[in-house]
């Protein structure tokens, strides 16, 4: 770029956690102006209403939203708990479901922040398992943390791994924590990526200029959760965990430096 920056393809700057504390067309407004944004949105249906776990009726609304806007909003299911457990048992129902409401992107997040705790005697039938979801539903993306809780699995599917397989770089395992490393693709299997862990309005140039390094001008994704909560303080003096919109623009404008639109 002409300012000194390095290059980056970036395809997707994703907001995870939005939840109850949002408004569905708040998030349909910045995603016509800003394509490239995506909205992760997590499911587990034991936290279903709490923060960052939107309810039902949430859900409905977005689906009936994003459905009447001609699927403008780029949205990605992150699953976490129990939905992540029964994909990994094979269970199809719930990711079909939502591949009907426009969901084209599908996060495993199989680590033990997120509920998760691998059986290293069942990690190859969940190996299998998976590999049968991506031929399923083969318009989707699949997208493995990659991590210490999941090196296992991702060495399993990385074998003659369906063409629709990605990974994230989180070595956080969903904590949250900043990103220290940032590990090379990998050059067999080709496969898409992208970043998480810590990133946030505070380090967000900082990790983009990392990122465009290593990524070396291939299509790259970063996603973000932990610093987009604020804590408000209602009426009744309760205080609230809230999704922040003001944050997630912080972000756009840095993202626009980089030449996103």
């Amino acid at each position: 770029m002409s300012d000194g920056k390095p290059f980056l393809n970036l395809r997707i700057l994703g907001f995870c956690g939005a939840d109850e504390s949002v408004d569905v067309e708040l998030l349909q407004i910045i995603s016509v102006r800003h394509p490239w944004v995506e909205w992760g949105i997590l499911f587990g249906t034991d936290l279903e209403g709490s923060p960052r776990f939107p309810s039902r009726r949430w859900l409905e609304n977005l689906f009936l939203v994003k459905k009447e806007a001609g699927d403008v909003m780029k949205v990605a299911a992150h699953l976490c708990h129990n939905r992540c457990l029964e994909l990994l048992e094979g269970d199809l129902n719930f990711v079909s479901e939502l591949r009907a409401h426009g969901f084209p992107r599908f996060q495993i997040n199989a680590t033990k922040s997120n509920g998760i705790t691998l059986d290293p005697q069942r990690v190859s039938l969940y190996a299998t398992n998976l590999k049968f979801a991506m031929t399923s539903l083969p318009d989707a993306e699949w997208i493995l943390q990659v991590n210490e809780d999941t090196v296992e699995l991702w060495q399993l599917l990385q074998l003659n791994s369906p063409k629709n397989l990605s990974i994230l770089y989180d070595s956080s395992c969903g904590r949250g924590v900043q990103l220290s490393v940032f590990p090379s693709p990998p050059e067999f299997p080709v496969v898409p990526f992208g970043y998480a862990g810590g990133i946030g309005p505070q380090n967000i140039r900082q990790i983009l200029l990392s990122v465009a390094e290593v990524a070396g001008g291939k299509p790259v994704w970063v996603d973000m959760e932990s610093s987009l909560r604020v804590k408000v303080v209602d009426s009744n003096q309760v205080i609230r965990d809230e999704f922040s919109i003001r944050k997630c623009y912080e972000c756009i404008r840095v993202a626009q430096e980089f030449g996103l639109p």
